[in-house]
C-alpha cells in the first residue's frame, strides 16, 4: 500500500430507491436545456427514461434524447453524439445507462467544450480546460463509472480501448437508485457484477492501492460476495440490488484512485477486436491471471479471505488459493465464459493480442505486481484459451 498518496472526490452522489424522480431539482441548477445520452431500447423499456423526462418536465427543463449509445463507444460514435449535443445546444448532459452510455456522456461533456480531436486528448497531447455539467445515472451494477473521471473508449484507428481521463469529467451529480436495475436480465446481472467485482479486486491489489482505496474496495467485495448470486437468481430483490449497486459505485471509485491492472488491460482487445462484451471478457482471463501472479498477491489475497468464509486458520497460501477457487465457482454459477474460445479466440490470435497489451496498455501494466511483459501476458492468454 502506498503511503504517499491523494485523494479527491468532487461529485454529489444521490443514492437510494425512487432518487432518479429528482434529476430536474438537480439539473436546474446546470441550465435549461439538457441532453439524454441512454440506449436504444433498455431504459425506454424499463421506464427508467420516462422518469428522468417526467423529472426535467415538473422542472421546467427541455430535453433532447440521443438513444443511439452503442457498447463499446469510439471517437467516431462520440464525435456524433457531440455534434448532435451542440446542434441542440445541450447545457447539461445526462447520461442515462450502463457503462457506454455514460462513458459517451462524458465524452460528449468534453467534447463540446474544447477544440480539437478526442484523441489529442486520449493519447495525453491535450488537457481538457473544461466540461459541460454531467449528470449520470447508471442502470446496471457494473461499470461505477458514475463515481469516477474516465471514460473508456475506442481509437478505431489502431483498436485501442482504454480509459480518457479529466478532472473535468467527474460528474456534478450521480444518482444511484438501485429501482432502476429491478428489470436487468440475468446474464447482464451476471457479467456486470463481476465487472465490479474486478475493479474492486484489482484496484485492491493495484501497486497504486492506498487507504481510501482499500477502504471502498474491500466494502465493495464484501457486498459483492454477499449479494451477486442472490441478485441473479431473484432480480425483484431490492435489497440485494441496492448492495450491488452500492458494490459498483464504491468500486468505481476506487479505479479512479488507483487503477485496474492487467486483467482489464488484457480484456480490452477482446472488446476491439473480437467484439466481447466488456464484463463477460474478463470472466476467462481472471483465474489464469490470479494464478500466475499468485505469489505477488498471496498476501494480499489471503487478507481477504474472511469475506469468502475461508477458514482462517489456513496458511496464507491455501487462502489465496481459496479465494481464487471462489471466483471460479462464481463464474460457473453465473453461467459465464470460461475460455475465450467462447469469442472465437484462437491460439494464432494471441501474440497479436500480448503485443497490443504490451505496446498500449503500459498504464495497468505498471500498476500490476509482477511487472509482466509480453511473455507473460502470452502465457496468460494462452492458459484463457
Amino acid at each position: 500500500m502506498k503511503r504517499d498518496f491523494q485523494y479527491f472526490f468532487p461529485s454529489k452522489l444521490i443514492f437510494g430507491t425512487g432518487k432518479v424522480k429528482e434529476v430536474g431539482i438537480y439539473a436546474k441548477e446546470y441550465g435549461k436545456k439538457a441532453l439524454i445520452v441512454t440506449g436504444k431500447s433498455s431504459a425506454k423499456n424499463s421506464g427508467a427514461l420516462d422518469r428522468v423526462t417526467e423529472s426535467l418536465k415538473q422542472e421546467g427543463i427541455s430535453w433532447k434524447i440521443y438513444d443511439r449509445v452503442v457498447s463499446n463507444p469510439t471517437f467516431e460514435d462520440i464525435e456524433e453524439a457531440a455534434a448532435f449535443a451542440l446542434d441542440f445546444s445541450a447545457q447539461v448532459i445526462i447520461g442515462l445507462g450502463g457503462g457506454s452510455a455514460m462513458d459517451t456522456a462524458k465524452g460528449i461533456a468534453l467534447r463540446i467544450k474544447n477544440e480539437g480531436e478526442l484523441e489529442e486528448y486520449f493519447e495525453g497531447r491535450k488537457s481538457s480546460k473544461e466540461a459541460a455539467p454531467l449528470i449520470l445515472i447508471p442502470t446496471t451494477s457494473g461499470t461505477g463509472s458514475e463515481g469516477n473521471n474516465i471514460a473508456v473508449m475506442t481509437n478505431t484507428k489502431n483498436g485501442v480501448k482504454k480509459g480518457l481521463r479529466s478532472p473535468h469529467i467527474y460528474p456534478k451529480v450521480s444518482i444511484v437508485d438501485p429501482e432502476l436495475m429491478v428489470t436487468l436480465p440475468r446474464r447482464i446481472t451476471a457479467f456486470t457484477g463481476m465487472d465490479a467485482f474486478f475493479h474492486a479486486l484489482e484496484s485492491f491489489i493495484s501497486l497504486r492501492c492506498q487507504p481510501f482505496t482499500e477502504m471502498y474496495s474491500l466494502k465493495a467485495i464484501e457486498l459483492i460476495v454477499k449479494n451477486i448470486e442472490g441478485a441473479y437468481k431473484n432480480g425483484d430483490d431490492i435489497e440485494k440490488r441496492a448492495n450491488m449497486a452500492l458494490a459498483s459505485t464504491l468500486a468505481g471509485i476506487s479505479i479512479g484512485i488507483s487503477g485496474v491492472c492487467a486483467l482489464h488491460a488484457m480484456e480490452h482487445p477482446l472488446s476491439s477486436f473480437f467484439g466481447a462484451n466488456h464484463g463477460e471478457g474478463l470472466c476467462p482471463i481472471a483465474v489464469p491471471f490470479l494464478k500466475y501472479i499468485k505469489s505477488h498477491v498471496t498476501q494480499k489475497l489471503a487478507s481477504i479471505s474472511t469475506i469468502f468464509n475461508i477458514d482462517d486458520f489456513l496458511p496464507e497460501e491455501e487462502k489465496a488459493i481459496r479465494v481464487i477457487e471462489w471466483i471460479a465457482e462464481t463464474i460457473d454459477k453465473l453461467n459465464l465464459p470460461k475460455s475465450l474460445g467462447y469469442f472465437g479466440v484462437k491460439k494464432d490470435d494471441i501474440e497479436a493480442l500480448a503485443r497490443h497489451v504490451e505496446e498500449h496498455m503500459t498504464h495497468n501494466l505498471s500498476t500490476t505486481p509482477g511487472h509482466l511483459k509480453y511473455e507473460d501476458i502470452y502465457s496468460i492468454y494462452l492458459a484463457s484459451l
